[in-house]
């Protein structure tokens, strides 16, 4: 689709919020009394577009089909069948078909499981927004907004487009999606200075799709479409494109050496053979089978089902996998880099801590339960009731079933009401409310009157005031110390403010209470309420905080014993951020986003090894973050729940959203947590490891089961054996799919190999082809290559048909690749120990293919499929003895390596 560019406006959009609302108005010749005209509005809609986002069209299904054929493997496969077709091996070619189409079948499954990030983005905006046009007001669909049309927003609005705010009535808007602030934003429409502030510091903008939670205000649209934030972010989305999981260039990087080994192969084959004047169909079918034979067939479909039953698994533990390769790129993580609210904390405000000008008090539990009791730190007070119930009085939250409604710091403060033993319900009827001083952030407080009695019986109006300790303490004039009345002097000014920082440096919010009676022949409910917050009686500050989950100190804990770096990336202010990594155990200094970003490019990947936390990020900071980690070699996962998180989710290299989070960040992500819990994520690199570890175990397995048939066969070529066709296509069909495939399953589920989460991340990049196990397999290779020859050379030469030596050798293959099987669980450990019989599946398999191994030469139904002949016992002893020379030969070889690497 093509975007259409807003018209430049009068001055830099950045700077909107350092502009007042009249020059706001001025620059876009607007009125905001009456709005837009109509002729404007339409010229505006001609030049800039729609409010609107991009969207993504979909590939049509055919095309998406054929590109699951790009593949290495798949083309080999279809190279193969197509061979096979022109020599007339119809069983073999159709075998091969239904292979490439089951494996394309399970890749479409996969990819539309994936839908797109910006789909959904743009799914989520809003559909209507109230506007004054020509001096009235009116109800729009939201994609005709133009820049310069005066908005009016209230609560349970979405903001429709990005604009000034010009006026503000307790405004408050949640933009947690987009800042990762954990608290809704308060609004307002003073100036703020040209400081290049990010989005969660500019108080005096509203932001596209951020919904009003209380208040209302008038906004002027600054950004439409493509120029919002949004529209930054779904620009980023579109930019950023998904990396392929290590897993599939693995299996990419091995079909490509297994593809050369095998055409050169083939090149000796046919050289030989013509010189020798071998006919050419022959020379075709004996090509053939080499094709089928080093092509591991089995190995994409054991992968797929080995990484599905994985991907159940982490299901049941809340880690839902929505590409089945993301269950291996887990195992390559060496960085994560979580959001802290709801991720690493609660997501719950508590209070934790209660300070008077006389006492101190801690406040045990966390989050909205009910548990936990206050503790008298410090002081003589008797009681904390009257200290703080302004908390409880000015306050429109509910608790229902331990389930708020209303806003979370309201919410802490009836859970601290209920710990202190007050009845809130009693509470709040025994003091009826008269009027209502909403929370507003130009004077940062909440007032209640309510009808009550004073100490002499005398009828009095109470006003109940809670509100940021500053605003509340600059309104003192006395304070209640131990139940009785003092002067809010100097010194208790300073003690209030020492007492600030501390919590503040702790990573606490600091709220304060105080109340003040009024006479009620006085009392006017409907004149300017907040005259009378004045000469207030101060009761307490309060410390809050969104507790870490319990669970989540012994999550980064594990992630670092497995050599995981974690770092928190939040919304949130930086001393907030260090003071709750503190609590986790998460090391490294604190910075802003912006900073980071503000560091050149070396200077970047230098530092990022000695932060910790990184604050008030912005999307493109989040990104940033994630290059910088790719840049020096690791693997990140990144997780998030708002829109702001989606592009740096997408671009990592396992990208996971949260259960709660937007649909946006479920869609760039690879994986959901269902549970939105940081210790998910350690268990799912746990697990990932697991099955990566497995699939490494297999994938030496298969690539020993590639060169030995290619060396086979060429050896057989050279030598002149077998007429250079060693085993027919239907015996190479059957190691491939009975025995490859059934041993490919049981080490695909393998148990955990010891001491598997204290070893470092693979680094990127890093091929599981690496020199010890090329050598290991070559070695093993050669070794059964020279076993297979030999007995087929046997069963001519001393058993008088050459037939009969290729059932031996069959049989042997078979044998020597149970014991391949149990020797590659660990490049060095040895089998000889009764730890080597742990694993069910790998018994069972591997009784299972000795039984078979005796029956493909003994019954009658095998020897026809396969092309055997019947084996005396004997006969049958050579194929065990070689198996037997094969598991010493490997353990002399594996007591060789343990002493290099004891000696390295």
């Amino acid at each position: 689709m093509q975007s259409k560019r807003p018209a430049q406006p009068p001055v830099d959009p950045v700077s909107w919020y350092a502009r007042s609302p009249q020059e706001v108005a001025s620059a876009f010749d607007v009125d905001p009394a009456s709005g837009l005209c109509a002729a404007r509005v339409a010229e505006l809609l001609a030049v800039n577009g729609p409010n609107a986002l991009p969207e993504e069209k979909p590939s049509p299904a055919w095309r998406r089909f054929i590109e699951q054929y790009r593949s290495y493997m798949q083309i080999v496969l279809v190279a193969a069948a197509v061979v096979s077709l022109l020599i007339a091996q119809w069983s073999t070619a159709i075998l091969l078909i239904a292979l490439t189409l089951l494996n394309a079948i399970v890749g479409l499954r996969q990819e539309g499981k994936a839908e797109s990030a910006m789909n959904a983005l743009k799914s989520m905006l809003t559909t209507t927004a109230r506007v004054r046009r020509d001096a009235a007001e009116s109800e729009i669909p939201a994609e005709q907004l133009v820049v310069g049309d005066v908005v009016l927003i209230s609560a349970g609005d979405q903001v429709p487009a990005d604009g000034r705010i010009i006026e503000a009535h307790a405004l408050q808007i949640d933009e947690s999606a987009l800042t990762g602030e954990s608290v809704p934003a308060a609004k307002d429409a003073g100036t703020l200075p040209d400081t290049r502030l990010g989005p969660g510091d500019q108080s005096n903008t509203a932001f596209m799709h951020t919904p009003v939670t209380h208040g209302s205000g008038v906004v002027i649209i600054t950004a439409t479409g493509e120029d919002t934030e949004l529209g930054k972010i779904s620009e980023m989305l579109s930019a950023t494109e998904k990396e392929e999981p290590p897993l599939t260039k693995e299996l990419d990087r091995l079909t490509l050496w297994i593809t050369a080994a095998a055409g050169l192969t083939m090149i000796v084959m046919f050289a030989l053979g013509r010189s020798r004047d071998q006919a050419w169909d022959v020379l075709f079918v004996s090509a053939v089978s080499l094709a089928i034979a080093a092509i591991p067939e089995a190995l994409p479909t054991v992968t797929q089902a080995i990484l599905s039953v994985g991907s159940l698994k982490l299901a049941k533990r809340n880690a839902i996998v929505k590409e089945l390769p993301s269950v291996e790129t887990l195992a390559f993580t060496s960085a994560i880099n979580s959001d802290k609210t709801g991720t690493l904390t609660m997501n719950q405000m508590t209070a934790v801590e209660v300070v008077t000008p006389a006492d101190r008090y801690t406040v045990a539990g966390t989050g909205y339960g009910l548990d936990g009791r206050i503790q008298h730190a410090a002081g003589s007070s008797a009681g904390i009731e009257d200290a703080i119930l302004p908390y409880l009085v000015a306050n429109d939250a509910k608790l229902v079933d331990g389930e708020l409604v209303g806003d979370p710091t309201e919410g802490a403060f009836l859970v601290l009401a209920h710990k202190a033993g007050l009845d809130i319900e009693a509470t709040r009827e025994r003091l009826p409310r008269i009027a209502t001083l909403p929370f507003d952030p130009s004077y940062k407080l909440m007032a209640t009157f309510n009808s009550t009695v004073d100490a002499s019986g005398r009828p009095v109006v109470r006003c109940f005031v809670k509100g940021a300790a500053p605003a509340v303490t600059a309104r003192a004039a006395t304070a209640l110390s131990a139940g009785r009345t003092i002067p809010w002097d100097a010194e208790l000014t300073r003690r209030a403010q020492e007492q600030a920082e501390r919590m503040g440096g702790e990573g606490r919010r600091v709220m304060a209470a105080a109340t003040r009676d009024l006479d009620p022949a006085g009392f006017d409910p409907d004149a300017d309420l907040l005259a009378y917050v004045t000469d207030l009686r101060m009761t307490s500050l309060v410390g809050m905080v969104d507790p870490p989950r319990e669970e989540s100190r012994a999550a980064v804990a594990s992630a670092q014993d497995a050599h995981i770096r974690v770092r928190m990336v939040t919304g949130d202010d930086v001393t907030t951020g260090a003071a709750i990594a503190r609590q986790l155990g998460i090391p490294g200094e604190a910075v802003l986003g912006a900073d980071f970003a503000a560091l050149p490019e070396h200077e970047q990947v230098a530092r990022i090894d000695d932060i910790g936390v990184v604050g008030r990020v912005a999307p493109e900071h989040k990104v940033l973050l994630a290059a910088t980690l790719k840049k020096k070699g690791d693997v990140v996962a990144m997780t998030g729940d708002g829109v702001n998180d989606a592009p740096a989710i997408k671009s990592a290299d396992i990208g996971i959203a949260m259960g709660s989070g937007t649909d946006v960040a479920k869609n760039a992500g690879r994986m959901i947590l269902s549970d939105d819990n940081f210790a998910t994520i350690v268990y799912a690199v746990e697990q990932g490891r697991k099955l990566y570890d497995n699939l490494t175990k297999y994938i030496r397995f298969v690539l020993l089961l590639l060169v030995t048939f290619v060396l086979t066969f060429l050896g057989a070529t050279v030598f002149n054996i077998a007429a250079g066709e060693p085993f027919t296509p239907p015996q190479v069909l059957w190691i491939h799919f009975v025995v490859n495939a059934s041993f490919g399953f049981a080490l695909g589920f393998d148990q955990e190999s010891p001491g598997l989460m204290r070893r470092r991340p693979r680094p990127r990049g890093e091929s599981v082809l690496t020199r010890p196990v090329l050598v290991t397999v070559g070695l093993a290779g050669l070794a059964i290559t020279v076993i297979l020859l030999g007995l087929i050379k046997l069963g001519g030469s001393h058993f008088g048909s050459v037939r009969i030596g290729s059932s031996m050798a069959f049989t042997a293959f078979a044998l020597c690749l149970i014991v391949a099987a149990f020797e590659c669980r660990s490049e060095t450990d040895s089998v000889l120990t009764t730890s080597t019989f742990d694993s069910k599946q790998m018994n069972w398999v591997a009784l299972a293919q000795f039984v078979l191994a005796v029956l493909v030469t003994q019954m009658d139904g095998f020897r026809r499929i396969l092309d055997t002949t019947e084996i005396n016992l004997r006969q049958f002893g050579w194929a065990l003895l070689s198996a037997v020379v094969l598991l010493l030969l490997w353990e002399l070889g594996k007591l060789l390596a343990r002493g290099a690497r004891r000696s390295g």
